[in-house]
């Protein structure tokens, strides 16, 4: 959900397709859509126009 929130992704159906077709990735590993993120944690979103480096920061 929080993909969909902080507007990386223009609905939750479609964050949930790339999480589970393997576009998300996060400390280096392919997490479940229902994990929750953590302070320090480091996502990697591929799309088809942009790949983004994301650091959770609070």
């Amino acid at each position: 959900k929080w993909l969909w929130a902080a507007r990386f992704f223009k609905t939750r159906g479609s964050a949930l397709e790339a999480i589970k077709g393997g576009k998300v990735s996060l400390n280096g590993i392919k997490p479940k859509p229902s994990k929750m993120l953590q302070q320090g944690d480091k996502l990697k979103i591929t799309q088809a126009h942009r790949k983004v480096e994301i650091t959770v920061l609070v």
